[in-house]
């Protein structure tokens, strides 16, 4: 009991303030806020974009929707110049959509007079897309639907996968995809066929199945306004068709050739350097789209 006094009652020293004399810290980047993700079960989760957007996917799947949960964003440098290519009241239309990740931008940019036709292929990705569409509150100006997209209607084989669903592609033989790949039966469209609004943007990431999409969509490229954004493989292309000819023959139409950098500038390709091309994202337009 002695000791108290001692204790509490000793005078304490003079200290500067520390929050007047400390040496002040150096700029940093404020601490990125934990990822929103939540597992559903029944293998699906909801996760919250950077976006705002919040978007159902498959946990299991490595190629994008492991992105999405942990980074809230895929491939940030393609999707500002695609955002950047429409405006409120285009019309889009989508071929590869995925789980929805541009689906969902595209819906918000385009606006409520708007609209987005989302082809996807592979069921499990189209029913994860759908449902965001939906949770989004974008159902009025999207339209999902399961569908592969080619140069003929009909019955085609489409190769899917769970763990690399990404790669999903129109079958062009066994092995192409990894373990898992199975092989499904799925109905075709073509482009020319379809009652489609006027058409202001076209993307395209179907894993070297470009050129025949767009072969079955010769009409709608005549049209002068209409801009694209195609993945850009020659190697998977090749199994389909020739690279070369197929960009001689979108010249022929009257385009020319963008190439999205990860700085999210483009610069301008040339034709003869269309078939070495390293695989990338490219914009196909008349006139550069942001002159």
């Amino acid at each position: 009991m002695k000791l108290l006094p001692r204790i509490f009652g000793r005078r304490r020293r003079p200290y500067p303030d520390p929050v007047v004399t400390l040496a002040p810290m150096p700029a940093c980047a404020p601490a990125p806020a934990p990822r929103e993700y939540f597992y559903l079960g029944d293998g699906m989760g909801l996760a919250r974009l950077k976006s705002g957007h919040f978007i159902f996917v498959d946990p299991l799947e490595e190629s994008v929707c492991s992105h999405l949960i942990a980074r809230g964003e895929w491939e940030p440098w393609a999707r500002r110049v695609v955002m950047g290519l429409v405006q409120p009241g285009d019309h889009v239309l989508e071929i590869g959509g995925h789980v929805g990740y541009y689906t969902l931008g595209l819906a918000d940019a385009v606006g409520p007079r708007g609209s987005v036709t989302t082809f996807e292929a592979n069921p499990r990705l189209a029913a994860l897309a759908a449902r965001s569409v939906r949770f989004n509150g974008f159902g009025a100006r999207v339209d999902v639907r399961q569908q592969a997209v080619s140069d003929q209607a009909g019955q085609l084989r489409f190769t899917v996968s769970r763990q690399f669903a990404g790669g999903g592609h129109i079958y062009v033989g066994e092995g192409a995809l990894g373990p898992d790949a199975e092989v499904i039966q799925v109905e075709a469209v073509r482009i020319d066929d379809l009652d489609l609004p006027a058409i202001k943007l076209i993307r395209i990431d179907a894993e070297g199945s470009e050129p025949l999409i767009l072969r079955g969509a010769e009409a709608l490229l005549r049209k002068p306004d209409v801009v694209l954004c195609i993945e850009w493989d020659v190697v998977q292309m090749r199994s389909r068709a020739d690279p070369a000819e197929f960009a001689r023959w979108l010249q022929g139409l009257g385009f020319s050739f963008w190439r999205i950098m990860t700085t999210g500038e483009l610069e301008a390709v040339e034709l003869a350097r269309l078939p070495t091309l390293t695989p990338c994202d490219l914009v196909v337009a008349r006139s550069h789209p942001f002159a």
